[in-house]
């Protein structure tokens, strides 16, 4: 067994993740070359990065979520909350600071755009290892911040369509179990988008939610 020096610290793994293989292979070279990372593997996002988590055991998931970051959102929720962090890329800011509150909800630590330098990068995932929850510069935290508190008064717009199509539903009475029928999405998935709705309305039931929407004018009963 090869013995370490004293105050040696071991590189932090991380596993980079997207769903183009050339941007897979850009985001591997350049943390490859930042100090105190090692890339212990790639995989595209969906069941392949599934499993490769369970290979790799990395400390920390590179995701490169493109254009469209609410896209990986119900597959982000389906993963275990005692997982590796993620620090989540995006190509677009306004994109980016829509998604703010639902990728923070579907435990993403860390949020920045994809023209950040390698340096900041590699900032941002020794931070996120370390517990702490990092937003890039260039994403502005929408109006409602990034835990969305009730008192916001959020519009239609604080709301993805996802929780748009939940909260209709949520206005007919139907239990989870029918809501996930009606989306083709998982019980736990529309548990999630509840739990969402609930935040951005600062209310503590699904009754309260229906009340307080429609007096805002979300929904009409």
């Amino acid at each position: 067994m090869q013995l370490q020096p004293a105050g040696f610290t071991p590189p932090l793994r991380v596993l980079v993740a997207a769903g183009n293989a050339l941007v897979r292979a850009g985001l591997a070279a350049l943390l490859g070359d930042q100090r105190g990372l090692e890339v212990v593997g790639q995989a595209a996002i969906g069941d392949e990065l599934e499993a490769a988590l369970d290979l790799y055991r990395p400390d920390v998931v590179v995701c490169d979520l493109g254009y469209d970051p609410l896209a990986a959102i119900e597959w982000l929720n389906e993963q275990s909350s005692e997982g590796a962090p993620f620090v989540a890329l995006a190509a677009g800011s306004q994109a980016a600071s829509e998604a703010v509150p639902a990728l923070i909800g579907a435990g993403v630590r860390g949020l920045l755009l994809e023209a950040v330098q390698p340096d900041a990068l590699a900032a941002a995932i020794l931070a996120v290892s370390h517990g702490m929850t990092v937003i890039g510069p260039g994403i502005p935290l929408p109006p409602w911040g990034i835990h969305a508190p009730g008192a916001s008064r959020p519009g239609i717009e604080a709301f993805t369509p996802r929780e748009r199509e939940v909260l209709a539903l949520l206005a007919e009475g139907l239990p989870n179990k029918l809501i996930a029928r009606q989306l083709h999405i998982s019980e736990h998935t529309v548990k999630f988008h509840i739990n969402g709705l609930l935040t951005k309305l600062g209310v503590a039931s699904r009754t309260e939610a229906v009340v307080r929407a429609t007096r805002l004018g979300l929904i009409a009963l």
